[in-house]
């Protein structure tokens, strides 16, 4: 049994991320330990990333995937915001997130669950797992 650490390998958070719907929203959840294989990074990690003021999204997968697709949406979003002048949906950042997965599908290693509300559709929960599918559900688990 090999027992040695490689402790160049990438960051994978090894995650537990979670979202549902209720009558009057959504909620989020994941666990807070990001690990190398055997070694633990960090056990303090924060794993859901606000997007908008009403959109979150929980990331698992390679840590720095992640952290980049959501640094990538959270900048379109805030670009979208002040060109049109109101906070985009969670569909609109589900759909961007859905885009850079699916249009990098060979590089990346990351799923990811978008939640937020919105005075259009109410609270929805969108999962982008690896490959870069859109489905939207009433709950998901990555």
């Amino acid at each position: 049994m090999d027992l040695e650490m490689n402790l160049n390998a990438p960051h994978s958070m090894g995650t537990t991320i979670i979202g549902v719907t209720y009558n009057g929203g959504v909620v989020l959840g994941a666990d807070s330990r990001t690990s190398t294989g055997m070694y633990v990074a960090n056990r303090a990690s924060d794993k859901i990333t606000q997007l908008t003021d009403n959109v979150y999204v929980c990331r698992s997968g390679s840590a720095a995937d992640s952290q980049l697709v959501s640094d990538y949406v959270r900048y379109f979003l805030h670009q979208h915001t002040i060109q049109l002048g109101q906070s985009a949906t969670s569909k609109v950042a589900a759909n961007l997130i859905r885009l850079l997965s699916y249009n990098n599908k060979n590089m990346l290693e990351t799923g990811l669950i978008v939640g937020g509300w919105d005075k259009y559709e109410g609270g929805k929960i969108y999962a982008i797992p690896l490959g870069g599918t859109l489905i939207e559900q009433p709950f998901a688990i990555g």
